[in-house]
């Protein structure tokens, strides 16, 4: 499982790629001079702007080419909320691979079929649920990729690294906006292994 690191932290060349969003100042040079691997957030947990995503979608347009997955806005810790928005945006983001942020309530069969990804969100306690976990296991019997969010320290890394299939999830952490050093240090322990993903992103391929 790697770390794609939050644009609000730092870019470090171990690590998969970065996670940026609407808020951040910028497109990461890691996208524009490197063309690396990155995937855009919603901002959904606070403050979610509409216009502000919508303006910000059209200026990563030229950079979809290397984008794994688009978080579709989502309603915190609400699966119904988070479907129906999933509605609402899906046709205007249709461009793009969009990822289906799970949440509270939402189980297997509830995850729409024409996503690309599959985000791992939700409270504390139903991202560590069996029914997160089942989820995850839908979406790779479905060729999706895996994205869990707010993996920081090792309890909850190896809870999700433990699944079969994880060497190909990535997952995301603001640790590193206030610990750096420590965060990397840790993050590369974690992944025990020299960088060396190689995404598939033939999944994009049915999004348009």
């Amino acid at each position: 499982m790697k770390f794609l690191i939050p644009r609000g932290g730092v870019i470090h060349p171990e690590f998969a790629g970065c996670l940026t969003t609407y808020k951040h100042r910028g497109i990461p040079s890691h996208i524009t001079k490197r063309g690396g691997y990155w995937a855009g957030d919603n901002c959904a947990f606070k403050d979610f702007s509409a216009d502000k995503f919508t303006t910000w979608i059209e200026r990563m347009t030229p950079y979809r080419g290397t984008c794994l997955f688009i978080a579709c806005p989502d309603v915190v810790a609400d699966h119904g909320a988070t479907l129906a928005r999933w509605y609402e945006w899906r046709d205007r983001l249709s461009f793009w691979p969009l990822a289906f942020v799970g949440q509270d309530g939402c189980a297997p069969d509830q995850i729409p079929d024409d996503c690309a990804a599959v985000f791992i969100g939700g409270s504390t306690a139903w991202k560590m649920s069996q029914t997160a976990v089942d989820c995850i296991e839908w979406g790779i019997e479905n060729g999706k990729h895996i994205h869990i969010g707010r993996v920081n320290y090792w309890k909850r890394y190896e809870h999700f690294r433990s699944i079969p299939g994880s060497d190909a999830f990535t997952c995301d952490g603001t640790r590193i906006a206030f610990q750096a050093n420590n965060a990397i240090k840790d993050w590369r322990k974690y992944q025990n292994a020299a960088y060396n993903l190689r995404f598939d992103l033939s999944f994009r391929d049915s999004c348009g």
